[in-house]
């Protein structure tokens, strides 16, 4: 069938073809932005080298296939992109626990040290923070220590004593390891040292909503003086601040020179009536021609939902709970997110103790040390301190825990039943995911577990943080293609 392009799609290329200048493409959910993509890639003239970059591999491979054997288009991932160039300057060796490495010994051995005395778990948390403060400093391309606490502000990391202070010392020392490269110095190493970054006439990028500083001027490079760029997006699918996504990438983009805003604004996905509620939230978002009605049903029977049907939830431990219960009963479930089960596992482990219990009961007490850390950096009640959102995540991971105990004794058997739970690549049965796993994933069916768990109370006091809890919204509803139901409150609840 020959592919007819929609108004909106006809006016990107047309841009391509005949305009001047950049190009930023606001695609809704479901816009059909990989057709748009691969339709626009073909119209390059042959003389022109271009670029596609791409969130991940397998979206790489994907594209490969459907563009064909183009000889002038690349297609990468940002941390190909980066390691390519780096490989051309140094000899290094990919090593994930560069930094980690570096940290502990550093502790150990006592040239990184907190100016006041901490007991042995807290010094497992302050450890934890200056990883964590590492990696937000490259991938926010800070300069100094002040710009490193106003990310650590941002963040909300609670700090016990001079972590920000010892990361940059550890970037610092970083810088003068080329010999080994972590992920995240893929893409920051050639923002900050000397490297000679291919460029193109043409470079494409897609899920641009989503890109941390550092990789968007990685991608910025990669242009030619004269060249252009194509950025497609969805500014109301950005939900990755959390992870160090910047959440002005959009709008940064949009607003360098000569650049051009243009919407994809039709959803090929869902039916009409699960358009009509997206409205709300983006107003622009159309309907197809001839769309089905399709269904938005409030109060839903957990009896409705079948094999092959997706249910989403803003937290973790109800749809454990849930897919337990599935179990149980003998109905296939699984919940979406190996690299999450991996978490609770380490959790649990790094308690050492043999009975879950006891190990669920150390747990708690670190509960106790971060409530304690955020009432002592923001000047707070505990109660407004249970309301935070680093305090409210590790909650939802305990219950989780507690959760999958149930029944078990020793915490080797609950590591296991964990193991059998969380999946990703699960064909049958029932889909549980929260909603930043379910990002990219559609069902004709979609059920929203305890949507009175969305908008958290802490998060909504932060403007950057309330404008991603409505974008989580949005995504969740665009996760439906025919039906989109919300749970009954009283067919399950968390004991």
């Amino acid at each position: 069938m020959k592919f007819i392009p929609s108004k909106y799609q006809q006016a990107v290329y047309n841009h391509i073809e005949n305009g001047q200048g950049n190009a930023v493409i606001d695609a809704v959910a479901g816009s059909g932005k990989s057709t748009t993509i691969v339709e626009a890639i073909k119209l390059i003239p042959k003389s022109k080298t271009l670029l596609f970059l791409a969130f991940n591999k397998a979206i790489v491979e994907e594209l490969k296939i459907k563009i064909g054997n183009l000889p002038n288009v690349e297609v990468r991932t940002l941390h190909s992109l980066g390691m390519s160039a780096l490989l051309k300057s140094f000899k290094f060796q990919v090593d994930a626990k560069k930094y980690s490495q570096y940290v502990n010994d550093a502790i150990k051995f006592g040239s990184m040290k907190a100016t006041i005395e901490l007991v042995e778990e807290e010094t497992q948390t302050y450890k934890q923070n200056i990883l964590k403060l590492v990696d937000l400093y490259r991938v926010n391309l800070c300069t100094d220590l002040d710009s490193l606490e106003l990310v650590r502000s941002k963040y909300e990391i609670a700090t016990l004593d001079n972590e920000c202070e010892m990361a940059l010392n550890v970037v610092k020392w970083g810088l003068n390891q080329v010999s080994r490269i972590d992920f995240t110095d893929m893409i920051y190493f050639p923002n900050v040292k000397k490297v000679v970054l291919p460029q193109f006439d043409y470079v494409f990028i897609d899920e641009c909503q989503d890109l941390s500083a550092c990789q968007r001027e990685l991608f910025l490079k990669a242009i030619k003086p004269d060249g252009r760029f194509v950025a497609v997006g969805d500014e109301r699918q950005a939900i990755y601040g959390f992870a160090g996504a910047d959440v002005e990438s959009f709008r940064l983009l949009q607003q360098l020179p000569n650049t051009t805003l243009l919407p994809l604004s039709i959803c090929y996905r869902c039916d009409s009536a699960i358009i009509e509620l997206a409205k709300e939230i983006v107003p622009q978002i159309e309907a197809r021609d001839n769309a089905p009605l399709g269904l938005v049903e409030q109060d839903v029977k957990l009896a409705q939902i079948k094999d092959g049907d997706m249910i989403l939830c803003r937290v973790n431990a109800p749809l454990v709970g849930l897919c337990m219960k599935y179990i149980g009963e003998g109905t296939r479930a699984y919940v979406k997110g190996r690299d999450i089960g991996a978490n609770l596992i380490n959790m649990i482990s790094k308690t050492k103790r043999r009975n879950i219990n006891d190990a669920i009961e150390s747990i708690h007490k670190e509960g106790k040390k971060i409530t304690a850390r955020i009432m002592r950096k923001s000047n707070c009640s505990i109660e407004e301190a249970t309301t935070d959102a680093t305090y409210q995540n590790f909650l939802d991971k305990v219950r989780a825990i507690e959760v999958l105990a149930e029944g078990l004794q020793y915490a080797d058997a609950v590591c296991r039943r964990i193991e059998s739970i969380f999946k990703d690549d699960q064909k049958t049965g029932i889909c549980l995911s929260s909603v930043h796993k379910a990002k990219g994933l559609e069902a004709n069916n979609v059920f929203i577990l305890m949507k009175d768990k969305f908008y958290n109370k802490y998060a909504m006091r932060i403007d950057w943080m309330a404008e991603q809890e409505q974008n989580l919204v949005y995504v969740v509803y665009m996760r439906a293609k025919h039906y989109l139901g919300f749970i009954a409150p009283n067919e399950f609840t968390m004991d």
